[in-house]
């Protein structure tokens, strides 16, 4: 029996169709196997806290958000900060939190609507002549601790679990901070 042209275009057209799937289907499987977002729960940034030095702050990422990793000098004093008065998830202040700790990390987005806040070591003349991080899109300022001093941020920046081991701050794994506040 001899093939006619329909068939061949038939068959064509579905073995077309069948690699096609089986692209597809390949395709799928490899995005289901591949680290997603959620195996992504468990990350851990690494930072080596000893090529900081005092009052800078390293911008780096944890879990695809900005992270500043703050070294504060020994003779920092945290007064005089006018604070707003607005508390975080554990109903304090991030300084009651951080206080006896002069290398720590905070989520570097601001709790108004997600800008970056820049570092700003010498102050702002209108606000405080200390060092403090500046969110310039709506005026948001805060403290080096992420207490919000003005500005319209309803909450202090979060700190994310973490642990000092040696030279290195490990954000993202339960240390003097547990859980993200």
């Amino acid at each position: 029996m001899e093939a006619s042209r329909r068939d061949f275009i038939s068959v064509a057209i579905g073995s077309l169709g069948a690699i096609g799937g089986l692209g597809a289907l390949y395709a799928l499987v490899r995005v289901m196997l591949e680290p997603s977002e959620i195996a992504a729960l468990g990350a851990k940034t690494e930072v080596d806290v000893s090529k900081i030095q005092p009052m800078q702050v390293r911008v780096t990422s944890w879990k695809g958000k900005t992270l500043f990793v703050i070294r504060l000098s020994q003779d920092f004093k945290p007064e005089g900060y006018p604070l707003k008065g607005v508390k975080n998830s554990k109903g304090t202040t991030n300084y009651e939190i951080l206080k006896e700790h002069n290398v720590f990390a905070l989520v570097g987005i601001c709790t108004h609507l997600g800008c970056i806040p820049l570092w700003k070591p010498q102050g702002e003349a209108n606000v405080a002549q200390k060092p403090l991080f500046h969110c310039p899109c709506h005026g948001g300022f805060y403290t080096p601790y992420g207490d919000v001093i003005t500005g319209p941020p309803p909450r202090p920046l979060f700190i994310p679990p973490q642990k000092l081991s040696g030279n290195k701050l490990i954000v993202g794994e339960e240390g003097f901070i547990k859980e993200l506040i």
